[in-house]
């Protein structure tokens, strides 16, 4: 075994610094292609970028115009295919995920995956061929046909169920449930069709790029398809605290179609932190510092915040047509600083606290009065949103009839569609930007913003609860909900010095040029590999181990080193802690293998050091190490190596105190305090509540603690431990390792996810021994490299860990014991 260093601990991540290739390509799914479908008028085959002239009568119209020219495009920009009988244009929505997937396309092959959209009439398997070869031919895109499934999918299960649930509208409505009920078979038929088209078209090294809550139950199916494949899904949404998504009957279905994936990733760490609380409290799995261990696999989770196509936005607001508009709309408003606003007309915009924040402002801030106007321009969006319109209406009048005089209206509200060349001129000509959006994904808009100001470096007020507050920091962050705030924030915008402005500004636009809707596709995939890479070093079910084959490799080595945990393996598990003492045969057979001086043997326990000095003290030669790794003991040693002495423990009274929480409300369980650590054990409690209590137990130690300190989780059989972070009995192996050089001989067995850690160790270490040798030889396989350890997990033969070997109980391993001492 090679000298170890911590520079080759560090390298045993084999992709530390690295950014591997893709091989395959990239297959990008989405719930909707970025096209319409449309029967065409002429059959000639072309592919064309369409400019159309604008129109000299309203092409310099200002927004109060555009009523009468709704859904008109003075100026389009877009791609068109035309063969046969189809013809088939891009689309203007979802810009920031349609850019960042069409920026991989310098880099890697690609393919688009996803929903044609609605298309008018009858459309025949024929047709079905020529829309697929056109597509694929010319965009890549392999479009899926939906029949009367895609209604209840989208506009039923996706828009009536889970949007509302994770913006946090959470269902008032009085129902049967046997809308919901058939919304879901939809959902999952849908997700299925999504699964088998992406199957069909897979090839190894290929990655899977899923995208949004409209196809959550795809990872898992692919997973039952393709086992292998290099699976991401990122929300593009909000996710909602646990509290709130365990409204959701069909939740664990969801979680676990989720968990599918190598890799999730969300727009802000809050949603992260959300997703993986709801982990643990509705499924009990274990969260770590990169996600959730799922059947001993680590489902990586992470933040990727999505941007803009700056050069495209920097491409549309400099078009001719746009600064006529802007003279237009300047000139409406003479002298008056204009207040922008442009929102989706739904509950989760903000725009009635808008309205409100906005009557404030000018009541506590009347020097201001006939000076300011809000334009507040909202579109049309799904659903029936009658209310709304009335209720924001009905303020509007209330504002202007208020404040307002025959010659001023502080308040222009425009409830349409607009079109492009407006809504830049709109982002440019404003002196400040109001965003009040009450849960929001991510939110571009505010962004776009930032693009448009180049020039009056206009102040940004951004809503907390949109996911880009987090990353503009220089906005004026404000509570839509505290409208006296909100109306500081504005006076503050208008009175800002130019050099504030410019100072802000400079940081905004850093950020927005810098993290580009390119930049997040690229961050994302790139971690998608790596989590992938890792992936293979994980848990995976192992294989019966071999006994003949065992006791042959022992019989050959001539330097051994054996790594033994305590109950579970030597010993069986059992109700009572203080009952499982050693059995005299298991005692016998330890020192014979100690006595061995080729054999060099360890027992590393969770036990505490009183604990192993009284049951296996006795044993000549034995090396041991108690509370996972927290104290060491070499063989024939008198005295313990406390490994705590620079670890900070103050975190012990806030785990006592939850600890103690739950033991008063769970009859049956007990707190077991140890030097290094603190476990709750519930195996006498009942079975379902016990349960029940730990994944509570479980979710607040994650949101009290582990997230505030350097200590970790360990969910183990009927019990909860918490402990410091960088001591584990993987730990105390590579300290081991390091002062045992030339090995050829590792045994290391143990039932719980506290041996995984040794497992992981070691196969990290012989997996950066085996790409040193590599180089040398190209020939060489892993298992030439493995072959000479033996990890062994005790438990059932499904069971999936780190190790390379399985026995099925504690016997297995004394009987182990004994055919090597008698060897």
């Amino acid at each position: 075994m090679p000298h170890l260093t911590a520079e080759k601990v560090a390298d045993y991540l084999p992709l530390a610094g690295k950014m591997p290739e893709i091989t395959g390509r990239i297959i990008s799914v989405t719930h909707k292609i970025p096209y319409k479908i449309s029967r065409s008028t002429t059959n000639v085959s072309s592919v064309v970028t369409e400019h159309r002239a604008p129109e000299e009568d309203i092409s310099s119209a200002p927004v109060s115009k555009l009523a009468r020219r709704r859904h008109h495009r003075a100026r389009t920009l877009s791609t068109q295919f035309r063969a046969a009988d189809w013809t088939i244009v891009q689309n203007r929505g979802q810009g920031a995920l349609n850019a960042g997937i069409q920026s991989l396309q310098e880099d890697y092959d690609t393919l688009l995956i996803g929903w044609t959209g609605p298309i008018e009439g009858e459309v025949t398997e024929g047709d079905k061929l020529k829309i697929e070869g056109l597509l694929k031919e010319q965009a890549h895109i392999v479009p899926i046909f939906l029949d009367s499934e895609a209604r209840g999918h989208y506009e039923g299960y996706c828009k009536e169920v889970l949007w509302p649930l994770f913006h946090y509208l959470v269902w008032t409505n009085d129902s049967n449930g046997m809308a919901e009920k058939q919304y879901w078979k939809d959902y999952v038929s849908v997700n299925s069709q999504f699964a088998q088209v992406v199957a069909q078209h897979y090839r190894p090294g290929d990655v899977i790029f899923i995208n949004d809550y409209h196809l959550l139950l795809v990872p898992e199916m692919l997973r039952a398809l393709i086992p292998e494949a290099p699976i991401g899904l990122f929300f593009h949404v909000t996710f909602p605290s646990s509290e709130i998504f365990r409204c959701l009957s069909t939740r664990q279905e969801i979680l676990q179609g989720i968990l599918g994936a190598n890799l999730v990733g969300f727009q802000t760490y809050a949603y992260a932190r959300h997703f993986i609380g709801s982990c643990t409290r509705v499924l009990g799995c274990e969260s770590t510092q990169t996600g959730v261990n799922v059947n001993g696999h680590i489902v990586s989770v992470g933040t990727f915040p999505i941007g803009i196509d700056a050069n495209r936005i920097q491409q549309f607001r400099t078009e001719p047509a746009v600064k006529p508009k802007m003279t237009a709309i300047r000139d409406m408003y003479p002298d008056k600083k204009i207040i922008i606003g442009r929102d989706k007309l739904d509950s989760t915009k903000g725009v009635v606290q808008k309205l409100h924040a906005f009557e404030k402002f000018l009541h506590d801030y009347p020097e201001w009065r006939n000076k300011v106007v809000l334009i507040e321009v909202t579109t049309p969006t799904f659903g029936d949103n009658f209310k709304l319109e009335s209720k924001v209406s009905e303020l509007v009048g209330h504002i202007n009839s208020l404040y307002g005089s025959l010659e001023f209206t502080p308040v222009h509200h425009y409830y349409q569609d607009i079109d492009r060349d407006e809504y830049y001129a709109l982002l440019s000509v404003g002196d400040v930007g109001l965003i009040t959006s009450l849960r929001d994904g991510m939110n571009t808009t505010s962004l776009e913003f930032v693009i448009c100001q180049q020039e009056q470096h206009a102040p940004l007020i951004l809503s907390e609860f949109t996911g880009t507050a987090g990353s503009l920091s220089a906005a004026l962050i404000v509570n839509p909900f505290d409208y006296k705030g909100v109306a500081k924030a504005i006076n503050e915008a208008l009175t800002m010095s130019p050099e504030d402005k410019a100072s802000r500004y400079d940081q905004l636009h850093q950020y927005v040029i810098d993290h580009s809707a390119a930049y997040w596709a690229r961050a994302f995939v790139k971690q998608l590999v790596e989590s992938v890479e890792k992936f293979a070093l994980q848990s995976h079910s192992t294989p019966s181990l071999n006994r003949d084959t065992f006791i042959q490799s022992y019989k050959k080595a001539n330097r051994r080193l054996m790594f033994f945990d305590y109950d579970g393996t030597l010993t069986p598990i059992v109700s009572v802690p203080g009952d499982a003492r050693p059995s005299e045969e298991m005692l016998a057979y330890l020192q014979k293998l100690c006595d061995d001086p080729q054999n060099n043997v360890w027992v590393i326990s969770g036990r505490d050091q009183a604990c192993l000095e009284q049951w296996l003290g006795g044993i000549q030669n034995l090396g041991l190490s108690a509370e996972h790794g927290c104290f060491i003991k070499s063989a024939n040693a008198s005295e313990w190596t406390n490994l705590l002495d620079t670890i900070d423990m103050s975190w012990k009274k806030d785990v006592t105190e939850i600890f103690d929480y739950y033991t008063e409300r769970t009859e049956g369980s007990l707190v077991e305090h140890k030097k290094s650590s603190i476990t709750w054990h519930y195996r006498m409690a009942d079975e379902e509540y016990g349960e029940f209590q730990a994944k509570e137990c479980q979710n607040h130690l994650e949101s009290s603690v582990v997230s505030k300190m350097p200590v970790e989780i360990l969910v183990g059989k009927k019990n909860l431990e918490v402990r410091p972070m960088m001591i584990n009995k993987g730990e105390v192996v590579k300290r081991i390792l390091n002062n045992t050089p030339e090995v050829d001989f590792i045994v290391c067995a143990g039932d719980d996810k506290t041996d995984e850690d040794m497992f992981r160790t070691l196969t990290s270490v012989y997996f950066s021994r085996y790409q040193q040798e590599l180089e040398s030889n190209k020939k060489l396989t892993w298992s030439d490299i493995n072959s000479s350890l033996y990890s062994i997990t005790v438990g059932p033969k499904l069971k999936k860990s780190m190790a390379n070997w399985q026995v099925d109980q504690p016997s297995d391993i004394i009987d182990l014991l004994r055919q090597m001492s008698q060897s």
